[in-house]
């Protein structure tokens, strides 16, 4: 006889679906912060471990070189203590670089990256698919200039552009998605100083920071302390920056422009948009702060809340003389 044959088959009521739909939402919604948190600490740790790498790779540049790599180098002077400045800028003039060549493509032989290396040929400028060109007024309205110092099948350089290594990438960063969409920026700088001179891409007029325009700064130079002092920072290439657009991309890979690609200096806070700012932007919000890598090796975290006046300046400078812990 079939067991069925005497009652009717139950099953859920709609009201018992509801409840156990309501109870698999809330089991969700408690589930997803420590998802996006285990997430957030994942790419923290991922933006540290490349901050450690490439400040490996700079004291193996330094061990090599006997000094520290440049910040940005003259395609025409690559050895010259400085300019001409040359190619310049066809709108805004010689005075203003275009197309040197940033320490990212320096360091690459010491971060795996020799191949693309040797592909490049340092008497010419750097190549970059897109440039956005500022709005001149403040506005953030940006123009795309367009592929840079020729195309990508006449300039020797387009190929390492256009590999740029992951470890040059922070997964905490927001991307670039709306005018310009690629992969070929990344996410670190380099320690520019306190900029009151202005522009380390530009000139070695007063620079106090690690890196500029052809420098050669050696590890003895740094008599701040090398613990105290910044070599390396997260900084998201999202920013507008010198007048760009939020969002149109500042920090190619291997190309510098006077917006000062690949550098960071002391005028810009940890919270700026030229950071990560992830309190106000992308799906990491409220990590407080940024990380960067101090010249002796050591990860830090600079906290929003840093002491922008006194501690932050001192952190930039290489032989300011001012007494900075590196418990900051």
């Amino acid at each position: 006889m079939n067991r069925f044959q005497n009652g009717s088959r139950r099953g859920f009521t709609l009201i018992e679906l509801l409840v156990v739909i309501a109870i698999i939402a809330i089991l969700i919604g408690l589930l997803l912060p420590a998802v996006q948190k285990v997430r957030e600490a994942a790419a923290k740790s991922q933006c540290g471990n490349n901050l450690h790498q490439l400040v490996l790779a700079a004291h193996n540049y330094h061990d090599t070189n006997r000094r520290l790599p440049p910040g940005s180098v003259d395609p025409n002077n690559p050895n010259s203590q400085g300019g001409p400045f040359t190619p310049g800028d066809p709108w805004y003039g010689n005075g203003i670089p275009w197309g040197h060549i940033s320490w990212a493509a320096v360091l690459l032989p010491y971060l795996e990256g020799d191949d693309l290396f040797k592909s490049m040929n340092f008497s010419q400028p750097a190549y970059a698919d897109n440039i956005g060109e500022e709005s001149g007024d403040g506005s953030g309205a940006t123009t795309d200039r367009g592929p840079a110092t020729g195309s990508v099948a006449t300039n020797p350089n387009s190929t390492a552009a256009r590999n740029m290594p992951s470890f040059f990438v922070c997964p905490s960063a927001e991307g670039i998605t709306v005018k310009f969409p690629n992969t070929m920026y990344k996410d670190y700088g380099i320690n520019g100083g306190t900029n009151d001179n202005c522009c380390p891409e530009r000139t070695q007029s007063g620079q106090d920071g690690v890196a500029f325009l052809n420098s050669k700064i050696r590890m003895e130079d740094i008599k701040d302390g090398s613990s105290n002092t910044f070599l390396f920072l997260e900084f998201a290439h999202y920013a507008n920056r010198s007048w760009t657009g939020y969002g149109d991309g500042t920090n190619q890979f291997i190309w510098v422009h006077h917006p000062s690609q690949g550098y960071v200096t002391c005028d810009t806070p940890p919270n700026s948009t030229a950071f990560n700012n992830r309190a106000a932007h992308g799906p990491h919000a409220a990590a407080g702060g940024v990380q960067g890598v101090m010249s002796d090796g050591h990860v830090v975290w600079v906290s929003n809340d840093i002491d922008f006046t006194h501690v932050y300046p001192a952190l930039f400078t290489r032989s300011g003389g001012e007494a900075v812990s590196a418990d900051f």
